[in-house]
C-alpha cells in the first residue's frame, strides 16, 4: 500500500479523540434502555463520521477515500468478495459455534437487544458500522502498522483490537473474522472485499437471528 495514502498517527488520535463522545453515548443508551432506537441512530451517525473524516484526512493527501476502495476494479472485487463469502461465513459459524461453547452462551445473542426496529438494526449493523469499521481497522490502522512492522504481526495487532471492541464472549470468533479479513485485503489491496464481505456476514447473521427469535 502507498504510504501516502496512511493517516497521519496524529491525526488518527485527534479523531479517536473526538469520536469518544459518539461511543460513550451509544453505550450509555445501550446500557440504560437496552432497545432504544436511539443507539442504533448514534451508531450510524458514528459510522458516516468515521468514513468522513477519513475521507477529509486522505482528501489533505490529495486522494479520497475511494483510493483505500480502489474504485477503478470496484465491479470485479465486488464479485470477487461475493464469491468467497460463502467459505468466510462457514469459518465465521464455526467460530460462533466453538465460542458459544467455550462461554456457555447462546450463539445467537450478540447486538439483538440494540433495538427492536429491524429497519434501524440492517442500517446500523448491517450496512453502516460494518464498512466503518473496515476503514477504521483495514483502511487506517492496519495500513499504518504494515508501513512499521511486518504483515503477519499488523494482521494480529489489528485482529486484536477488533475482536477488543466486541463483547467479551465473541473475542475468538471476532479475532478469526478479523484475520480473515486482513488476509483477503492484504491479498486484493483493497477495502471493497473486506467491507463487502463484513456486510454481507453481518446481514445475514442478523436474519438469522431474527429468523431465529420469530420462532420462539
Amino acid at each position: 500500500m502507498n504510504e501516502n495514502l496512511n493517516v497521519d498517527f496524529e491525526d488518527f488520535i485527534k479523531l479517536m479523540v473526538l469520536s469518544f463522545p459518539f461511543l460513550a453515548a451509544f453505550y450509555l443508551m445501550k446500557k440504560v434502555i437496552p432497545s432504544s432506537e436511539i443507539a442504533a441512530v448514534i451508531l450510524i451517525s458514528f459510522s458516516v463520521y468515521i468514513i468522513w473524516c477519513f475521507h477529509i484526512l486522505l482528501k489533505k493527501k490529495g486522494f479520497g477515500i475511494g483510493a483505500w476502495f480502489r474504485m477503478k476494479t470496484f465491479g470485479n472485487d465486488l464479485l470477487w468478495a461475493i464469491i468467497i463469502f460463502p467459505i468466510v461465513f462457514g469459518v465465521y459459524l464455526l467460530m460462533a459455534f466453538l465460542t458459544s461453547k467455550i462461554w456457555s452462551a447462546n450463539i445467537l445473542h450478540p447486538y439483538f437487544s440494540l433495538n427492536t426496529n429491524p429497519f434501524l438494526m440492517v442500517l446500523a449493523l448491517g450496512l453502516f458500522f460494518p464498512v466503518a469499521e473496515e476503514v477504521l481497522f483495514r483502511g487506517a490502522i492496519y495500513n499504518y502498522l504494515e508501513q512499521k512492522f511486518s504483515p503477519e504481526f499488523s494482521m494480529v495487532m489489528v485482529s486484536t483490537a477488533f475482536a477488543v471492541v466486541h463483547p467479551l464472549e465473541d473475542w475468538m470468533k471476532m479475532f478469526v473474522l478479523g484475520i480473515l479479513l486482513n488476509l483477503l485485503y492484504y491479498r486484493k489491496k483493497t477495502l471493497t472485499v473486506p467491507a463487502t464481505i463484513h456486510v454481507m456476514v453481518n446481514l445475514l447473521y442478523l436474519s438469522i437471528m431474527y429468523f431465529y427469535t420469530s420462532r420462539i
